[in-house]
């Protein structure tokens, strides 16, 4: 489904990533970013490449946009979907497990069905958990997920849906990772103020908003925001820096103008910890990266696009986290790609 613009500001923010935004739109969109062996190495940046198929001239004409994403496999390598508590859950057909039946999972939060449609095109074994709980803001992650007992609810539910998937009690979550886009960005600081464990990695994609600092002036600019806000992301991020997470913070340049922008928060974040955002040379047009920090676990990085094409261009880079910094650092066994895609259950429903 698109995602209508102006009630995305109004309900808090969206991000989405265009996979092929480029300049020539028959060419295959190549994301490089560094290669993180482990969590805790702070290794020189290797460029790597992931290969997603992408939205040419046809298929804009067809109505397809970053905003609402082609769906070239439906649910690719992975078994139909299962339930679990507040979403559902995609685990490989095949394989993508240990010998002791470990699997590494993301839990994403918001814009669920953009970031399947890119995952199963590019993941190398994780298991997709899907939390979308529509246009309403961040009200309802918040809801969701805002006593203790409900993070701990779904990871039982994920490691049974693993037992069942593979008739084996020995079936675990080995890596777990959280993700958000947008709104759901709600959910993922639910989980930080409760100091929920077993978390190895965290994503925000364009959905970080701090505070106006009482008495300044309402400007995008980082003087003007209350740290105290974002004082949990600042913690984090200090933890990844030491490797101890990864954390990964995107942000566009959109001005949602009554409340501070995810640039402006990024850049209140980094100046916190006394870093400074370096330049990316890109080449993958209006929404290509435009800087980086990358250290050690701790990854903040800024792309182009004021609009609504460019918020939702975030999503996308859920394929550049997913196969080159966790599924690397983590050791994620590769699942099974020979044979048909699944289909998805609406296929038969919606315009392909």
């Amino acid at each position: 489904m698109a995602v209508p613009w102006r009630s995305v500001l109004a309900l808090a923010a969206v991000s989405l990533v265009s996979c092929a935004n480029e300049s020539k739109p028959q060419a295959i969109a190549r994301l490089a970013i560094p290669r993180v062996p482990r969590v805790a190495a702070a290794s020189a940046p290797t460029p790597t490449s992931v290969t997603i198929a992408p939205l040419t001239p046809e298929l804009r004409a067809k109505g397809f946009t970053e905003c609402n994403p082609h769906d070239p496999l439906g649910l690719g390598p992975y078994a139909p979907f299962r339930p679990v508590p507040f979403g559902k859950i995609l685990i490989p057909k095949r394989g993508g497990h240990t010998a002791d039946m470990g699997f590494d999972v993301v839990v994403h939060f918001h814009g669920a069905d953009a970031v399947r449609k890119y995952l199963v095109q590019s993941a190398r074994g994780v298991v997709l958990v899907l939390v979308d709980k529509g246009l309403g803001g961040g009200g309802p992650y918040t809801q969701a997920l805002g006593t203790p007992q409900a993070f701990p609810l779904l990871r039982r539910g994920i490691e049974q849906a693993l037992r069942s998937h593979t008739g084996s009690e020995q079936a675990h979550v080995r890596h777990l990772a959280v993700s958000a886009w947008s709104a759901g960005t709600e959910a993922v600081r639910k989980l930080l103020e409760q100091n929920q464990p077993g978390i190895d990695a965290v994503i925000v994609l364009d959905g970080l908003h701090g505070a106006w600092k009482q008495g300044a002036p309402r400007v995008q600019s980082p003087d003007s925001l209350d740290a105290r806000f974002i004082r949990r992301e600042i913690a984090l991020a200090e933890r990844a820096r030491k490797g101890e997470i990864v954390f990964v913070l995107t942000h566009s340049r959109v001005d949602p103008m009554s409340f501070p922008s995810t640039g402006t928060t990024a850049a209140l974040l980094l100046r916190e910890l006394g870093l400074a955002a370096a330049p990316v040379a890109s080449a993958a047009g209006a929404f290509g990266q435009l800087s980086s920090v990358d250290e050690r676990g701790l990854h903040v990085w800024g792309y182009g696009g004021k609009e609504e094409l460019g918020h939702c261009a975030q999503l996308c880079v859920m394929t550049r986290i997913v196969s080159e910094l966790l599924e690397p650092a983590w050791g994620t066994p590769a699942m099974d790609r020979s044979g048909p895609p699944t289909p998805h259950p609406d296929w038969a429903f919606r315009k392909r």
